[in-house]
């Protein structure tokens, strides 16, 4: 180590050591400016959860709109019921934009954000099942409309037999049973109505209440129809035999 000092090596380490400590620091201070200091980001971990369930939403409400767009809209239901799915499909892909992208300071803060997703939509509590009744009285009135087609055939055919006659009575009460809890398109019935105008809350009750009126009557509607069509067969027997 001829020519080279015990203090001038200790100079040359201090400095390497500040060279890189200012590296350090420049590198730190860059990283902070580009990725808005990701290292004091909360709740790091929730954030692909949050995504993956509203992919999930997202893929079930365009799905929705798909079922609904390939109905007739007898009750002209599918095309409100259609722009309020799209409207919350867009939402829900804003909020997830809005909470992969922003830097929350507290867990707490990101989970007021991802809990909008939840409640602020009510993607499978409500617009599921709502979106399927709707749905379900469309299939309902094309059978009824059918059904209704049989039932004006046969009363020319009937004439005077008494058994084709009492079961084409039977099949037409049934059918008028249907008519007072599916409506007569373009008008629905009540509880098929109310359906429609729910929106997402806090407090579903209210909104589960509807659904499950909707729900017994659409099953009602559809017993009806399946004992309409009995009936109609037991006609066509009546004139064979």
């Amino acid at each position: 180590m001829s020519g080279v000092t015990f203090r001038q090596i200790v100079i040359a380490v201090a400095l390497v050591a500040v060279s890189t400590l200012v590296a350090v620091g420049s590198a730190g201070a860059l990283g902070e400016a580009a990725g808005g200091g990701t290292e004091h980001c909360k709740g790091l971990d929730a954030k692909p959860i949050v995504h993956a369930d509203a992919l999930r939403r997202e893929t079930t409400l365009a799905d929705l709109v798909a079922k609904l767009q390939a109905r007739k809209d007898p009750f002209a239901m599918n095309r409100g019921q259609i722009a309020t799915l799209q409207q919350a499909n867009t939402a829900v892909a804003a909020l997830d934009s809005k909470i992969q992208a922003t830097c929350y300071p507290t867990r707490a803060a990101l989970h007021a954000d991802a809990s909008m997703l939840w409640t602020n939509y009510r993607v499978y509590w409500l617009r599921v099942p709502q979106s399927h009744a709707i749905e379900a009285a469309d299939h309902l009135e094309e059978a009824r409309t059918r059904l209704g087609t049989v039932a004006e055939k046969l009363s020319g055919l009937v004439g005077t037999h008494p058994q084709a006659t009492a079961d084409l009575e039977a099949m037409n009460t049934a059918l008028g049973s249907a008519d007072a809890k599916l409506g007569v398109a373009p008008t629905p019935g009540q509880s098929i109505a109310a359906v429609r105008n729910l929106q997402p809350a806090v407090d579903m009750t209210a909104d589960t209440t509807v659904l499950e009126a909707a729900h017994n009557d659409l099953l009602s509607i559809y017993q009806q129809l399946m004992t309409a069509r009995a009936d109609g067969l037991k006609v066509i027997s009546d004139l064979q035999g």
